[in-house]
């Protein structure tokens, strides 16, 4: 089997090229594999799909979802295909915890697939994502240390370079803004040991919050860059 992310969310917010998904299905169909996608990040409307594997209408064998899921109780989920559903049980691969089927996480897991969808938040994770992409290419179009802006609805991230052409990494610039962020009250993930800043902010967020905190990384840039 294959196991991955639809985007490299963890690895540094990184998108793959448009028909990487639907060739690497192909490619497990060929040699027998099973595609199993890790939407737990990027699952339940965060990228502006349902699950982000449908912005290239692939189909993966096995899905798991967690984190937000729960809307802030614990609760992990494995979906899959009847036929192997069928197949695991055949073989008596059968995996059960203290926790499995509970019923407090299951209601939880149920409401937000309801809020999901009466809500329509795909649709405000497209809205509101492409209103954030567009402030953070402002922000690179001001500051020559963010060498990229990527990521789609509202997982995005940006990457800062100590130069644009060699691409090296700016680290130390990274984790000196970041700091400046946090003093300021911006809170988000860094990863790449400092070089990447990866914003995932909820569903509800406002265009003049976006607005706040794109100032407060303004800010944070103009000091770093003293």
């Amino acid at each position: 089997a294959v196991l991955t992310e639809p985007i490299f969310s963890a690895g540094g917010v990184i998108e793959p090229p448009l028909g990487w998904l639907p060739e690497l299905k192909r490619r497990c169909e060929e040699r027998g594999m099973l595609l199993i996608l890790d939407e737990e990040q990027t699952g339940l409307g965060k990228t502006g799909d349902t699950f982000a594997f449908e912005h290239e209408g692939v189909v993966p064998d096995i899905i798991t979802l967690a984190k937000h899921f729960g809307g802030g109780i614990c609760i992990s989920s494995v979906t899959t295909s009847a036929e192997i559903e069928q197949r695991v049980v055949a073989d008596e691969f059968i995996v059960t915890h203290s926790h499995s089927n509970d019923p407090l996480a299951c209601a939880a897991g149920s409401a937000t697939l309801d809020v999901l969808e009466e809500e329509d938040l795909a649709a405000q994770a497209r809205r509101l994502g492409s209103y954030l992409k567009s402030k953070l290419h402002e922000l690179a179009e001001r500051f020559e240390i963010v060498g990229d802006v990527r990521g789609r609805g509202l997982l995005q991230g940006i990457e800062l370079v100590l130069d644009r052409q060699t691409r090296e990494p700016a680290t130390t610039e990274g984790k000196a803004i970041t700091e400046r962020c946090l003093q300021s009250g911006l809170v988000f993930s860094v990863r790449r040991e400092g070089s990447v800043l990866r914003f995932v902010p909820p569903a509800s967020t406002t265009e003049e919050q976006i607005d706040r905190a794109l100032d407060i990384l303004a800010d944070a840039h103009e000091e770093a860059s003293r």
